[in-house]
């Protein structure tokens, strides 16, 4: 008894974890709300119940990632926002979120089903909101600096690239290293600087 109650109650985060999981194996194309239902040992029709369709089951997974990394993201700035060190808290978030939890890494930037303009004037609700949240907040940080439009927007860019490469460096498992990553990052994040 004790163990449908827990389906019942988990089944939903069960089926897009699941997802996620087969998705970054096996491909979106070979996604199917019956192969979830297979894994998580539940009838074909129960994701029914959650999911119309396979669509609706990727927005959710989708979903799912962007809201626990977005809250990830802005208990960073609501802690660090007016401190020094808030850049390399806020890297450090987001690289931790997903060397805790690769397959959302693989799973979000592999599927070509998020939006990231960088432009530095693209405000828009199709950005990638954890991405919004980065612009926001690293053009505050650069708001006291006497320093022109198209080098804001180059610090958009290469912070990020920067941020986003080591985050997919330390996510990919045919990469080989010694250390620890998480151990490794304040190092890394303080290379990158931001001066006038």
């Amino acid at each position: 008894m004790k163990n449908s109650t827990y389906h019942h109650i988990n089944l939903k985060n069960e089926l897009i974890e699941k997802g996620i999981d087969l998705v970054n194996k096996y491909g979106v194309e070979q996604l199917s709300l019956r192969k979830v239902a297979q894994v998580c040992n539940v009838s074909h029709s129960a994701p029914y119940s959650h999911f119309k369709n396979k669509d609706e089951l990727i927005s959710a997974m989708q979903k799912y990632i962007t809201d626990q990394f977005s809250e990830k993201l802005l208990n960073t700035v609501s802690l660090y926002s007016n401190q020094s060190n808030f850049l390399l808290e806020f890297g450090k978030t987001y690289i931790l979120f997903f060397l805790e939890n690769p397959q959302y890494f693989s799973f979000l930037f592999t599927q070509n089903s998020i939006s990231i303009d960088l432009d530095i004037n693209s405000f828009t609700e199709e950005n990638y909101k954890p991405f919004l949240i980065y612009k926001e907040q690293l053009l505050k940080q650069l708001a006291s600096l006497n320093i022109s439009d198209e080098k804001k927007q180059n610090y958009i860019i290469s912070l990020f690239a920067y941020i986003h490469g080591i985050t997919s460096l330390a996510t990919m498992e045919n990469v080989r290293h010694t250390f620890d990553w998480s151990k490794k990052l304040d190092d890394l994040i303080c290379l990158f600087s931001i001066e006038g």
